[in-house]
């Protein structure tokens, strides 16, 4: 019997993607503005200073997706002082993210389900606690979500096992009562599954997915429960 579900919050709950775009946007429009800097001078000093952060810097945990050090690393590169911009752009940043911020089509409506029937619901994800909180008030989740793992208190990302066990530990179910929903199938698929948690892929656009990996798929979280599995 599932006692509880696990999801990915990033591509899993809401498009992240089409949101990074417009706030990606917003900050090459503040860049112009206020630092005559261009938008393709702009983008390439912050897809460097994403790529050092991530790659040279930090190799785990959640502070690899820090906004504010991505923000930072790109004034220094374009040599600009950060104490006068970083905190400026961070809210452009995320002020513009967040207001374009939905739930996938079916999500609420899954999860008021899974709260009819008992069940737990936790949000593991590799991002920063602090923003994760506020996307999840904006999607409005927050009086349907147990708990939160996120990298940043693990100080490991997924797929590390102590993501999926520290979800487990604070639902208080065991792997076999335990089901899991993700978007990235190394980070979220083979995570869940090589500690136990039946994983199902939110796939809405991957062609050929049925070749990858034998697990449940769906496109969209309106066909869940036709699947039979709670």
């Amino acid at each position: 019997m599932i006692e509880g579900v696990i999801f990915d919050v990033d591509g899993t709950l809401y498009d992240y993607a089409a949101n990074d775009k417009i706030a990606v946007k917003c900050l090459c429009e503040f860049a112009e503005k206020n630092l005559n800097i261009s938008e393709k001078n702009f983008l390439d000093a912050y897809k460097e200073a994403r790529r050092i952060v991530k790659e040279e810097r930090l190799t785990d945990g959640g502070a690899r997706h820090s906004r504010v050090l991505f923000l930072q690393t790109t004034l220094e590169l374009l040599k600009i002082n950060p104490f006068c911009y970083v905190l400026k752009m961070y809210n452009v940043y995320w002020n513009n993210f967040l207001e374009n911020v939905k739930p996938f089509d079916g999500l609420i409506e899954f999860i008021k389900i899974l709260r009819d029937k008992n069940i737990k619901i936790a949000v593991c994800t590799d991002m920063t606690a602090h923003i994760q909180y506020r996307k999840i008030e904006r999607l409005g989740l927050k009086n349907f979500i147990d708990c939160m793992i996120s990298s940043e208190e693990t100080g490991l990302e997924k797929p590390s096992p102590s993501m999926f066990e520290l979800a487990l530990k604070k639902l208080n179910v065991s792997a076999s009562e335990a089901i899991y929903f993700g978007d990235s199938l190394e980070r979220d698929i083979k995570g869940a599954a090589n500690v136990g948690i039946k994983p199902i892929w939110y796939t809405p656009s991957c062609p050929n997915c049925e070749e990858r990996f034998d697990c449940i798929k769906i496109k969209s979280y309106n066909e869940i429960l036709n699947k039979n599995i709670f």
